[in-house]
């Protein structure tokens, strides 16, 4: 016999079963004396958890209904009578596997529920609910159909819940994103309507369970909700900080430091995007690094394999790769060392060398580019990227990106920015459907630009920190201009107008307003990030913990 606060689990010695009773109830003396063994449970948060987790269950033929003692008038419990189902061990096993109850568990566990709050109540549920999509419950059921009835696994799949995976794997990405997400979509809906505001555990629990359905249509939903709510309230608040590029090179704008200039004016202003040619730098870090490499492996073991002729060229080879990388880097030294040694020898120099002025020509004039960097340069930047693992810097351009989506109101600020994903997002939000109706349009001069600064973010945050672009790709803004005007003709001829109003329908001059739509994006992004830099760098200690979660990043940004 083992109490736990006033109730008793007992195991009774003549029938061999298990039952959960008031220590107060009379059948609590007779029950003792019986007792031979039992289960002790340490705290009173256990009895919970055997009531409400299915792992607790036993298996199916071993659950039996029993009459549960009596308990005293005033206990708050079920009248006498009740049934309790209670654990019996199969027969001829001799012992028990597991414990189980009924009536008695779920009156406390009824008890608990009914003395919290309205708010609590709903938290609770909603929290339960998107914590059952997190711990992927909805993707378990992927083995094959039982038959009637049948435990279809060792997980217990029944043929209902294996009919109803079949049936989200024939919906579309966007249907089954909406069909996970309908219990605690509907649960929020249902508390906007009652005026009850979500916690921030349980708004972030919902985020989390949203970003996992890998759709900007459902994050939008929900993000929209949750704004209903009262408890989202940054989710699109610098949208009107932005200043959109006219389409008049005379319009005058308002500029981020407050002056007023015209489009031109200011894209005089404004500094190119970073570029690098990471194809090609890590292209000659590889060809180096495998020329050099079978050159030293022939100097050092070339004798025992029979390739003692190859000692030759590839002393050669090593010889002129230290020459070219000894000039190409210190060109100006060696320049400089012999003007001075000509000067301080100037008398023993002979009168023809002097009348012809003789001398090493400037860095600029040298074949290749030799003599200032660029070939060493191409070769270390790309030994850079192919050997550098910087987590941090990582960091930081994915906490840019999200802080400008978040705050901008792109429904993906939970993903990656990319070309395609972004060029995806502005064609779906011009979608009259059910689904999309919380998503806003983003085919517009405005909407193209605000995915172009999430985009450009990353750029910006690691070329105000970094020389070189590692993390960040400056090349996704192009690709996603190219996309639009790719894709808009498959699209709509609504969505044909905006591109060609926004690049320019000649292709002579396309080029020349994609160029400005890049820099203006570029520096819009870098205004957001230098305005909100502790913000920024709150985001990027919280994503370099490991460990935090799209709804954790929420509750920074929210201040939760």
């Amino acid at each position: 016999c083992y109490q736990l606060s006033a109730w008793v689990i007992v195991k009774s010695r003549e029938s061999d079963w298990l039952a959960l009773i008031p220590q107060t109830s009379p059948a609590y003396i007779g029950a003792a004396m019986k007792v031979s063994t039992g289960f002790a449970l340490r705290s009173a948060s256990a009895l919970s958890l055997i009531g409400t987790s299915r792992a607790f269950l036993p298996s199916k033929g071993y659950v039996q209904q029993h009459p549960a003692p009596s308990r005293p008038v005033g206990d708050g419990g079920d009248a006498a009578g009740s049934t309790s189902a209670v654990y019996s061990a199969p027969n001829g096993s001799g012992s028990s596997r597991g414990i189980s109850f009924g009536s008695a568990g779920a009156s406390l566990l009824n008890d608990a529920f009914a003395n919290l709050s309205q708010s609590d109540q709903y938290d609770a549920v909603l929290t339960g609910l998107c914590a059952k999509i997190l711990d992927g419950e909805q993707k378990t059921a992927a083995a094959a159909a039982p038959e009637d009835g049948e435990v279809a696994n060792e997980q217990g799949i029944s043929v209902e819940e294996a009919e109803k995976t079949a049936r989200m794997a024939a919906m579309s990405p966007t249907e089954r994103a909406f069909a996970t997400l309908a219990d605690p979509l509907s649960l929020l809906q249902e508390m906007n309507g009652r005026r009850v505001q979500a916690s921030a555990r349980s708004l972030s629990a919902l985020i989390d369970a949203a970003a996992t359905t890998e759709s900007a249509a459902a994050m939008a939903s929900a993000m929209s909700l949750g704004k209903a709510n009262g408890g989202i309230r940054n989710y699109g608040s610098l949208q009107s900080f932005v200043t959109t590029i006219p389409t008049n090179p005379t319009a005058r704008v308002v500029c981020p430091d407050g002056t007023s200039r015209t489009r031109d004016e200011r894209l005089a202003l404004l500094q190119d995007v970073p570029t690098d040619d990471r194809g090609t730098e890590v292209t000659a870090a590889l060809a180096t690094m495998a020329v050099l490499g079978f050159c030293v492996f022939v100097r050092v073991a070339g004798g025992l394999f029979g390739l003692d002729e190859l000692q030759g060229p590839a002393d050669l080879i090593i010889g002129t790769a230290l020459t070219v990388g000894i000039v190409d880097n210190f060109y100006d030294a060696i320049k400089g060392g012999t003007s001075l040694l000509a000067s301080t020898q100037k008398d023993r120099i002979p009168d023809a060398i002097k009348d012809a002025n003789v001398g090493l020509p400037d860095k600029e004039d040298v074949p290749l580019g030799l003599g200032q960097g660029k070939i060493t340069g191409t070769v270390v930047r790309g030994l850079t990227r192919l050997l550098s693992v910087d987590t941090e810097r990582e960091c930081q351009c994915e906490a840019a990106a999200l802080f400008v989506a978040y705050a901008l109101g792109i429904p993906c600020f939970a993903f990656r920015p990319n070309a395609l994903e972004g060029a995806v997002l502005v064609f779906e939000s011009t979608k009259q459907d059910s689904y999309s109706q919380n998503v806003d349009s983003l085919l517009s001069d405005a909407g193209v630009l605000k995915v172009l600064i999430w985009i450009m973010a990353p750029v910006a945050m690691e070329s105000s920190r970094h020389a070189q672009l590692i993390a960040s790709d400056p090349r996704e803004g192009a690709g996603l201009l190219k996309r639009l005007r790719e894709r808009a003709g498959s699209v709509s001829a609504e969505a044909v107008d905006v591109i060609e109003d926004l690049l320019g329908g000649d292709p002579e001059f396309a080029g020349a307003n994609a160029d400005a739509l890049l820099r203006w994006a570029y520096a819009e992004a870098d205004a957001l990030l230098r305005d909100n830099r502790n913000m920024v760098e709150e985001l990027t200690e919280r994503l370099a913990g490991g460990a935090a979660t799209v709804g954790d990043c929420t509750a920074v940004l929210e201040d939760w």
